[in-house]
């Protein structure tokens, strides 16, 4: 099955599995063999809410990530997932639901839902126009009445109704704006989306072109507008790639690049750190859905500034740098000290230590033994109560830290550890151990 068509099908079992009511606008038939880039769903005005957090628990539990994710419309969400191929390219697919699933599964209620959907995004592709006109032959007179509902003028009604049974559709198409300003709802104004924006400065040189020219083409379903320093006009931007610059800017915006590595090397560096900061823009406009819901405390002790006096209340101390949102149901007793580097939708429960196995050290000479770092908190990561993690320790993706374990060691991805470096699921977990081979594929299978 093709990788599209595999999230396609595991995102609609996901939908059935937890009683979703939903309509795929589209042929359902075409998902095994080729899914659409963009999967256009019906669902209920109550299920639509929940759409965020919904795409959120299904992106983390597949090793996807969710680089996109807002409003087209007040009625809407849309959402885009990216993982990478077996050979290290990035791959994308765009959700987008919209309410519509309160009518049934009729020919003529499909009819609509997708008719009214392209009239609101004032396009419509020949895939979708056939699908239309099949629905069409299937129920005429229940698709007449649906359209006499929405559409009061009786020229309106006439095109639309002489597109479908003709199957010629340009007249219908010609006439998309006056039929989206004829439909009969109240409609709020739309808050058009603005592209994120990235910069390639640094050194000028032909190979820096190249490099924006070939991150360009594998990004493009994302639709970024990207420029180089001299097209930019001066232009701020909302990431920055620099080429041959420092090798640690220390900037969650920016990545830096060597002019002496190799193409294919420059751009998965790119790539990576650009979907990444996709995906933590994402955390951090819908934290609450996303990471999940802190309390206010938990809040207010990650904010620059207020943080340093809510931890002194809650015996609380968090001087690493916080690119994404921490998860802290009870954030009492927690100490997390510089250096560290804490992944995405890391959960620290209370009177959890992460820092250096010997207080007396100074900062220095940790980076000089551990490279800049103490521990590396990856993705997805779980830490119970009173779990110390002491030094240059690495805890791999998706792993679990029980309560009260005292960690010096490596955890490898989506393993358990628990009293002092016991590591659960290394060999007996067969899941586990096919993920680790395969993590530089993030969909896994």
């Amino acid at each position: 099955m093709e990788e599209r068509g595999y999230v396609a099908e595991a995102l609609l079992e996901r939908l059935r599995a937890e009683g979703i009511a939903y309509r795929l606008i589209g042929d359902p038939h075409s998902i095994p063999e080729r899914a659409p880039d963009e999967l256009e769903l019906a669902v209920s005005p109550f299920t639509l809410g929940t759409l965020p957090g919904f795409m959120a628990r299904f992106a983390q539990d597949l090793d996807l990530r969710l680089v996109e994710l807002y409003r087209p419309g007040r009625a809407a969400w849309r959402a885009v997932l990216s993982w990478s191929s077996e050979v290290g390219h990035p791959r994308f697919m765009a959700v987008r639901c919209f309410v519509g699933a309160e009518e049934g599964v009729s020919p003529d209620a499909l009819f609509a839902c997708g008719l009214v959907d392209s009239v609101e995004k004032r396009t419509l592709s020949e895939a979708r126009a056939l699908w239309l006109a099949d629905l069409w032959q299937a129920d005429a007179q229940g698709a007449t009445q649906q359209v006499m509902q929405r559409w009061r003028d009786e020229h309106d009604r006439g095109i639309i109704c002489n597109a479908a049974r003709s199957g010629n559709w340009k007249a219908l198409r010609a006439h998309l704006p006056q039929l989206r300003r004829s439909l009969g709802r109240f409609r709020l104004p739309q808050v058009p989306r603005r592209a994120p924006t990235v910069l390639f400065t640094g050194r000028d040189s032909p190979q820096r072109t190249d490099l924006m020219i070939h991150v360009q083409g594998r990004l493009a379903p994302l639709g970024l507008d990207i420029f180089e320093h001299l097209a930019g006009e001066g232009r701020r931007a909302d990431f920055r790639v620099v080429y041959d610059g420092p090798p640690d800017l220390g900037e969650a915006d920016t990545v830096s690049v060597r002019a002496d590595q190799p193409m294919p090397a420059m751009i998965a560096l790119v790539e990576r750190a650009i979907l990444r900061w996709l995906e933590v823009r994402v955390e951090r406009r819908y934290p609450d859905a996303v990471v999940g819901a802190n309390p206010l405390a938990a809040h207010l002790l990650q904010m620059p500034l207020i943080g340093r006096v809510v931890g002194v209340m809650l015996n609380s101390r968090l001087d690493c740098q916080i690119r994404s949102p921490i998860l802290m149901p009870f954030p009492h007793g927690i100490v997390i000290e510089r250096g560290v580097s804490l992944g995405s939708r890391v959960t620290v429960m209370h009177q959890v230590t992460i820092g250096r196995k010997q207080i007396g050290r100074k900062d220095g000479v940790a980076r000089r033994e551990h490279g800049g770092n103490l521990a590396v908190i990856e993705d997805n990561v779980f830490i119970g109560a009173g779990a110390k993690v002491l030094g240059p320790v690495r805890i791999g993706r998706g792993a679990t830290v029980g309560a009260n374990a005292v960690v010096t060691r490596d955890v490898p991805s989506h393993c358990t550890v628990v009293g002092a470096n016991r590591i659960l699921g290394i060999e007996d977990n067969a899941v586990a151990a096919r993920r680790r081979r395969k993590e530089d594929t993030v969909v896994n299978t």
